[in-house]
């Protein structure tokens, strides 16, 4: 079974205590974009230089998704193929994550899923101790309530939503289809 992690932090709180993981486990994250006029895949590297660029991915219109690897790219390699993350063998070492998105009302929950069954054991190696690190955030709770699944949030007044599944049937935003339909989960 795979393994997955949910988490209602803002994204650059994320990626902020997830930098230190990722370096020791030679890890790398890259924000998928698809433009929707044109269905141009694009994807935005993190460093330390772009961490602003990165991070205004996840407010962006094209947002779809982002990609934690430690698949061994070569360093100078800046830019990736369209689908390559679930591709053999890159996608043995790879953990897709959706959601971060988050507005004055609501924060949209971050999902993380390994996406393979067997993957790499540098990828289970990573994915454990990232997990284990962004537990011990300061005021971290773990009682979000919907259904059995296990949620980790900050406490905020904003509205905690689930991660866009991306639908092609929503005609309005995520945030408002949320909101209309009471998909907000409960903070305890």
């Amino acid at each position: 079974m795979g393994q997955y992690f949910w988490i209602a932090i803002p994204a650059e709180l994320f990626f902020q205590y997830c930098a230190e993981t990722m370096e020791k486990h030679r890890a790398h994250a890259y924000v998928e974009k698809i433009n929707r006029r044109s269905g141009q895949r694009n994807y935005v590297k993190y460093n330390k230089e772009n961490q602003s660029a990165f991070l205004k991915s996840f407010s962006s219109a094209d947002y779809q998704g982002f990609f934690l690897s430690t698949y061994p790219f070569s360093d100078q390699e800046t830019s990736v193929d369209s689908g390559v993350f679930y591709d053999s063998p890159v996608a043995e070492y790879t953990i897709a994550g959706s959601g971060g998105y988050e507005t004055d009302r609501t924060r949209e929950i971050i999902h993380l899923r390994q996406i393979m069954k067997q993957a790499d054991k540098s990828a289970k190696a990573f994915f454990a101790a990232l997990q284990r690190n962004l537990k011990k955030i300061p005021d971290l709770r773990d009682t979000l309530s919907s259904g059995n699944k296990n949620y980790f949030y900050l406490p905020t007044s904003k509205s905690i939503i689930p991660q866009n599944a991306h639908s092609r049937l929503i005609t309005m935003p995520w945030e408002e289809h949320c909101l209309s339909k009471d998909l907000v989960y409960q903070q305890q």
